[in-house]
């Protein structure tokens, strides 16, 4: 998706600009620098940290409960958080990092990680880690890989929400708009299997299916996937390719979705759009939801790729849902969107600093994150929490995509052409109006690598 970010990455609400929410947090930072405050005649020494994120006001929120478990444990920090929408974040970053005026800790997206890296606006964690003994295990390790640049880890886990597949249950379940009467789609299906499916759960005005004679393609009134690929090449299209032995970039950061392997797969998605007619084009798609991993929603959709922050709103939606894991080409492929916390290098409380973001990536914190619910909770560990409140869906899937999330950091000038430069050359393309392989082209020559 273009905007990323937060746990509800479609939407962002009024943020809160730099509004100080002061709570009691941390550790045993000796030789830090104290304040004190008295209680009844005795003088407790704090050592105060700031922290920044962005988000809404219910994820402000959801970091001042997690503080008040931090605090439980460790009384002696008083976190100050401060927050900004995601726009406004990554200028305030840059601003900062240039003047040393860097929170002491702040959240880092993936996206942007291997950019502040090279700004010099984050510490690397690597010997820390060693130092403390911080136990990597606790993470898939294409997650932790998400958040190194040059080998280095310069930021620590706090969520790792997931790319899947969403159907609706009540569409499935009714012989109006499921007059083919095929089952629910399964996990790990293959690409031919599964448009197969989803051609039985295209519907036009008269009750055909795609698949039947006679099915009028002007006037259909359900869709049976809503899959926008070059909207989505961060969260559909790469891994996607990768399924099909692909990729969309090399190791050095060279162009590489000129392969055989890469053209069929953008050959194929289109065929599902121009000739078997289960995949609405881009401007049918955006007809029914400017955000296609909302289209569920609309009740006129039976599959369609989500984030794992749409459960919450389909939810909220009242749609009966389900969830698994895409289909696949060869193997099977998904993609992690992972955001940590990360440490001003220029800190002067670096024990404080490096015990916040340790306790939020660690069992303690995460478990305390995955009991709120809304973010799906990177440690291994905190799974079995996140995973014991029933919600009436399978998120399991959540948990289990994480192991074939594909290992491909970002890097400074790749959300350019995932976020702009694929949509804009790519989009019409795929609907049938303009020549692919001339886009990917077109796609090379704009990237410049």
């Amino acid at each position: 998706m273009v905007k990323r970010g937060s746990a509800n990455k479609s939407k962002w609400l009024i943020p809160l600009l730099g509004i100080p929410l002061v709570m009691s947090a941390c550790g045993n930072n000796s030789g830090e620098t104290p304040s004190s405050t008295n209680s009844g005649g005795n003088t407790t020494e704090k050592t105060k940290i700031t922290y920044m994120q962005w988000g809404t006001q219910e994820e402000i929120n959801q970091t001042k409960e997690l503080l008040k478990q931090f605090n439980a444990k460790y009384p002696d920090i008083e976190v100050e958080v401060t927050s900004k929408d995601w726009e406004t974040y990554w200028t305030a970053i840059t601003a900062q990092a240039a003047a040393k005026t860097l929170p002491d800790v702040f959240k880092m997206d993936e996206a942007y990680l291997d950019k502040y890296a090279k700004l010099g606006a984050m510490k690397d964690l690597t010997s820390q880690m060693t130092d403390n003994a911080f136990d990597a295990s606790q993470f898939e390790p294409n997650v932790l890989k998400k958040l190194q640049s040059g080998g280095k880890q310069y930021a620590l886990p706090r969520d790792a929400n997931t790319i899947i597949m969403y159907y609706n249950r009540g569409i499935f379940a009714d012989a109006k708009t499921n007059p083919s009467g095929v089952k629910p789609p399964v996990g790990e299906m293959t690409w031919d299997e599964f448009i197969k499916l989803a051609q039985k759960m295209t519907v036009d005005k008269s009750g055909k299916t795609a698949d039947e004679a006679g099915f009028n393609k002007k006037n259909i009134v359900q869709w049976g996937l809503v899959m926008d690929a070059a909207l989505s090449a961060d969260s559909v299209l790469e891994s996607q390719l990768w399924s099909n032995g692909a990729k969309l970039v090399n190791d050095d950061q060279s162009f590489a979705m000129e392969s055989p392997e890469a053209m069929e797969v953008l050959n194929t998605f289109s065929s599902y759009i121009t000739e078997l007619y289960a995949v609405p084009n881009y401007g049918q798609s955006q007809t029914l939801s400017k955000d296609p991993f909302l289209s569920l929603s609309t009740g006129k959709v039976a599959i369609s790729f989500g984030g794992s922050w749409n459960a919450t709103e389909y939810k909220q939606a009242g749609i009966d849902f389900e969830t698994l894991l895409p289909p696949k080409f060869k193997e099977e492929k998904t993609v992690v969107q992972v955001t940590g916390n990360a440490i001003s290098p220029t800190t002067k409380k670096e024990k404080a600093a490096w015990t916040l973001v340790d306790w939020m990536s660690g069992a303690d914190g995460q478990i305390a994150l995955a009991k709120q619910g809304q973010s799906i909770p990177a440690n291994k560990k905190a799974a079995e929490a996140f995973l014991a409140q029933d919600d009436g869906y399978n998120k399991q899937v959540f948990i289990d995509s994480q192991k074939y999330a594909i290992p491909v950091p970002f890097f400074d000038g790749k959300e350019k052409l995932l976020w702009e430069i694929i949509p804009q050359k790519l989009s019409n393309p795929m609907s049938g109006k303009g020549d692919i392989e001339k886009a990917v082209q077109d796609i090379k020559k704009a990237y410049g690598k």
